[in-house]
């Protein structure tokens, strides 16, 4: 009977262990089980941020796209396919020069720029006509050949003249065949023109011949290098031999003109006169096959805008006011020159 007793003891303690040992490693396996599900979980989430920021660049780039209207647009892609042009013609030396005398160009009557419709425009001047078109992500210009440039291009290049791009744009002509709306367009500019032009008067000072002369090839050249060069050349040098980079300035009965000459061929003439508080210039601007065939461009300057560009400060008006007195008229460039051939100085 002890042995009995012994036996179901025994046999009663193996039962409660091996029910022990099931219990704890169910419990351990079930551990590795609930941090599996929260990894899945955990990557489901991540799965959701990561689309989410798929979406957010789309979202960003449909913005940056709308930053510009369509006509600020289409400005900043005739500047980039005409830069170019204006490097020939008006010698611009960067990307605020070319706004600046595009601007110009859309108050002055130059250049047009009809509105066809909501994406497509035609611009003109005197060497033809060239159309625009605005698309999704570029700027097609299209004329003797197609030139795109893409809208990331271009707000690089313009984005710092937006204020500048905007104004323009009351300029564009919307229906190309409206006449009123173009001439009411071009009696407010010059309203506007007239405005400024009243307010400045006392900034302007009455300037010598001589001096509009130096401010004329400053404003032809792009810079102050050419005419300053020239008339220092002039003022120092006892060989004529070559005339060539000399200058002087004259006055044309014809065409009641004045003029200065460097003494190079066409396009180193620059013809001017003032009218009012208005720099009339005309030159070649060398943009044909040659000298020859190339058309003369007349430019209406603001002599406020030369001031504000040259004769500004006391260093810019020491420069332009000596410029101007070593400056020698016609009469005085030949007898100087005549002098030197018979050995005089």
């Amino acid at each position: 009977m002890k042995k009995k007793a012994i036996w179901s003891i025994v046999l009663a303690l193996v039962v409660v262990g091996v029910c022990l040992g099931i219990f704890f490693n169910k419990r351990q396996q079930a551990l590795p089980v609930k941090q599996d599900k929260q990894n899945a979980v955990g990557l489901s989430i991540k799965k959701n941020e990561h689309n989410n920021q798929n979406d957010n660049p789309e979202s960003e780039q449909s913005s940056s796209s709308d930053e510009y209207s369509t006509d600020e647009w289409m400005l900043m892609g005739y500047m980039a396919y005409a830069h170019d042009n204006y490097v020939q013609s008006r010698h611009i030396k960067n990307n605020a020069e070319l706004v600046d005398d595009v601007q110009e160009d859309l108050s002055d009557g130059d250049l047009t720029a009809d509105k066809k419709s909501d994406t497509t425009y035609t611009l003109t001047n005197k060497f033809g006509s060239v159309d625009v078109e605005v698309e999704d992500d570029d700027v097609k210009v299209t004329g003797d050949g197609t030139t795109v440039n893409s809208k990331s291009e271009l707000k690089e290049k313009f984005a710092s003249y937006s204020d500048e791009i905007k104004g323009m744009t009351k300029s564009i002509n919307n229906g190309g065949n409206d006449n009123s709306t173009r001439d009411s367009k071009r009696g407010s500019n010059s309203e506007k023109k007239a405005s400024a032009s009243t307010s400045s008067n006392e900034s302007i000072p009455n300037f010598s011949v001589k001096q509009l002369a130096v401010l004329a090839g400053f404003y032809r050249g792009g810079d102050e290098s050419w005419v300053t060069d020239c008339i220092n050349k002039t003022a120092k040098t006892k060989d004529f031999t070559v005339l060539t980079g000399t200058m002087c300035y004259g006055y044309n009965k014809k065409t009641g003109d004045y003029f200065i000459d460097g003494h190079g061929d066409d396009t180193t003439i620059v013809d001017f006169k003032r009218e009012g508080d208005i720099l009339i210039t005309k030159h070649n601007d060398l943009t044909g096959g040659s000298v020859a065939s190339s058309p003369m461009v007349i430019k209406k300057v603001p002599l406020s805008k030369l001031v504000a560009k040259y004769y500004s400060t006391p260093q810019q008006k020491a420069k332009v006011d000596d410029l101007a007195n070593k400056l020698l008229d016609q009469q005085q460039y030949h007898a100087k020159v005549n002098a030197t051939s018979k050995g005089e100085n």
